[in-house]
């Protein structure tokens, strides 16, 4: 009797205990998706970093002088192998290949010339299959970077650009799903770099000579936490330390839209606002109360954002017309980082948000958005079609269609697909 009723007990806990994990599992999946505070560290276990350079003929231009190619790529090698525990590089075209070169990091760069890099097939390459064999081998805990011009090698004919955007898309499309099989987030970014050439530039099979400024492309793939480890660490951005010459950025993630909160968030007043008091609830974000002078047709403030756990770049950050407000008797007059304010002190690096209510209809919410889109500067570095001459330094065949297919993966045309990378809500609860 007794081994009955302990059978019995165990059963009914064991009922009980999957019944309250499905109840816990039903509230995390209906939680909201709140971003991290600004004040918070996080710490990302060391990845593996595999560096991938190009090595078809149309890259010869850039290592036959002393560039700002070679700089930027030493630069990169020698701070990967000094700050991760592992750090490969191998030169990729039609496959992937590892020479005793790519084993001298420290000298790799000053051996590197179009003799040195005459391994496999140098002829031609397909990106997209460069992309596939790369993503192949990003495992979980691997950050992968391609140095390459990212020429799509086809020509404007038909749909073939079309056809190679959608490939893009797909292979992208695989790596995202691998990764949120194994718990996690997949992120990109990709940047323009800028340096002297001195070779032929490769229009299909027309070799056009060039002494001049190129673009080129850095492109680091893989877990989202590591990716963004990989972004600071090796500082990023346009200085001698970090990666010179580069001109351009645009990160990506797979990460839902998030929700910022009062962790994040900050309303406040200054000289540039006309309200004559705005008493903030006790969370520093939300509004008790606003006295306005009536005697202004508009009601001028702002919002400092503590975002430094956000995945973008500073550049999109600070561009107005990546924001969207609603409802439409808001506006955003401007975004900065300069604003001093003592309400958003414990945030890092405040972005300040400025923005007005028009007339005297002010409405008791508003929404602010950061959109997620791919930005001006896509467009204007792209060409597609076969002009028979060099292009304008800072432009590069069909890098729009690369860069929307890549964008492609990350959100697709379902309507379940964000759009936002995060929304705030701010409400009013009484004007006077």
């Amino acid at each position: 009797m007794r081994k009955m009723l302990a059978i019995l007990l165990v059963a009914v806990l064991a009922i009980v205990a999957v019944w309250i994990g499905r109840g816990r599992a039903h509230e995390a999946g209906n939680a909201e998706h709140f971003l991290p505070a600004d004040t918070v560290t996080v710490s990302t276990a060391k990845p593996v970093v595999k560096i991938y350079m190009e090595n078809s003929g149309s890259m010869n231009g850039y290592v036959t002088t002393n560039s700002q190619f070679k700089n930027a790529l030493g630069h990169l090698i020698t701070k990967a192998d000094g700050f991760y525990s592992g750090t490969s590089l191998d030169f990729i075209n039609q496959g992937i290949y590892h020479t005793p070169l790519c084993d001298d990091l420290d000298n790799f760069v000053l051996n590197l010339n179009p003799q040195s890099m005459q391994v496999g097939n140098t002829s031609s390459t397909d990106i997209n299959k460069i992309f596939k064999m790369i993503l192949d081998h990003t495992q979980r805990d691997t950050v992968s970077v391609l140095v390459s011009d990212c020429m799509y090698d086809v020509d404007n004919v038909g749909n073939l650009l079309s056809a190679a955007a959608s490939s893009t898309t797909g292979t992208f499309m695989k790596a995202i799903r691998r990764a949120r099989d194994n718990k996690q987030e997949f992120a990109a970014i990709i940047m323009q770099c800028a340096s002297e050439f001195s070779g032929n530039y490769y229009e299909g099979n027309t070799a056009i000579a060039c002494n001049g400024e190129r673009p080129y492309y850095v492109i680091v793939m893989g877990n989202k936490e590591q990716v963004m480890d990989f972004n600071r660490h090796m500082e990023l951005e346009d200085t001698p330390t970090g990666l010179p010459g580069l001109r351009h950025k645009f990160m990506l993630s797979s990460e839902p839209t998030w929700l910022l909160n009062h962790m994040n968030a900050r309303i406040f007043s200054s000289n540039f606002n006309n309200a004559l008091r705005i008493q903030a609830q006790h969370d520093g974000l939300n509004v008790r109360k606003v006295t306005l002078d009536k005697e202004q047709p508009n009601f001028n403030f702002a919002i400092g954002l503590g975002v430094s756990q956000l995945f973008v770049d500073d550049s999109y950050l600070l561009d107005a017309n990546n924001y969207e407000v609603e409802p439409k008797q808001y506006r955003i007059t401007d975004v900065n980082d300069k604003a001093k304010f003592t309400e958003c002190d414990f945030f890092r690096h405040p972005i300040c948000v400025q923005l007005v209510a028009l007339g005297q209809n002010y409405v008791p919410k508003l929404t602010l958005k950061l959109k997620n889109q791919i930005p001006a500067w896509v467009e204007e570095c792209s060409y597609n079609q076969r002009l028979g001459t060099l292009p304008p330094s800072h432009q590069s065949y069909a890098i729009k269609e690369m860069v929307e297919g890549i964008y492609g993966a990350f959100y697709n045309s379902k309507e379940s697909d964000s759009r936002e990378l995060f929304r705030l809500d701010v409400r009013f609860d009484a004007y006077e």
